[in-house]
């Protein structure tokens, strides 16, 4: 069982790390009980064959050569007791994000994605163009003895041609404004699993 008060300063270096960066990177969001829960309902879903390939845009449009992984979207009315407990951390992170940041953030969409070996996804912004609700990026890797030599990082590229490359460590957070960071999935050499999400504001798309 996590502390209560352990949870509230976590969450407080996340949104101080928004707040002067734009990103956090955070280990250990999740215990590894509930990593390694998730990352068995993932790959139960992949062996099940309800995975499917993730597609590009707003149409979802499938290009291989752009992005590799498979995903299967959360359904609200169909959560596991773990997946309902990962979202409610969410949730008392977006309402702290909202009383320091004023962000807005409302409704929450996710999936759960596995990277097949060998998969990437290529630089992109993960707001589409002509609806900017997608604002806060939230992804929380389930990889168990993920390795440097395994790959898979997450590049997140900042200002000044800089760029930041993130491994994808079981119940590791990473959480960063949707419509400022270019990104990347480096290409992965084992199976790279995650569940990756968005907090929206609400309103009608922009266009």
């Amino acid at each position: 069982m996590i502390n209560p008060s352990d949870t509230a300063a976590l969450i407080d270096r996340i949104v101080e790390g928004i707040a002067e960066k734009g990103f956090a990177v955070t280990p250990d969001f999740l215990p590894e009980v509930e990593v390694n829960q998730l990352r068995h309902e993932t790959l139960s879903l992949v062996q099940s064959g309800s995975m499917r390939r993730a597609g590009i845009g707003a149409g979802a449009q499938l290009q291989g050569e752009i992005r590799g992984d498979l995903i299967h979207w959360l359904d609200a009315d169909n959560l596991s007791a773990t997946q309902q407990g990962y979202l409610s951390r969410l949730e008392e992170l977006r309402q702290s994000a909202n009383r320091a940041l004023f962000l807005g953030l409302s409704d929450f969409e996710g999936h759960l994605a596995l990277y097949p070996p060998g998969t990437l996804y290529l630089r992109h912004l993960d707001q589409f163009q002509g609806n900017l609700r997608r604002t806060l990026t939230c992804i929380l890797y389930l990889n168990h003895g993920w390795r440097q030599q395994d790959g898979g990082e997450l590049r997140l590229y900042l200002e000044n041609d800089q760029h930041l490359d993130i491994l994808p460590l079981g119940g590791t957070l990473v959480s960063f404004l949707s419509g400022r960071f270019w990104h990347e999935v480096l290409p992965a050499r084992r199976g790279r699993t995650s569940i990756t999400g968005w907090f929206k504001t609400r309103g009608e798309p922009a266009g």
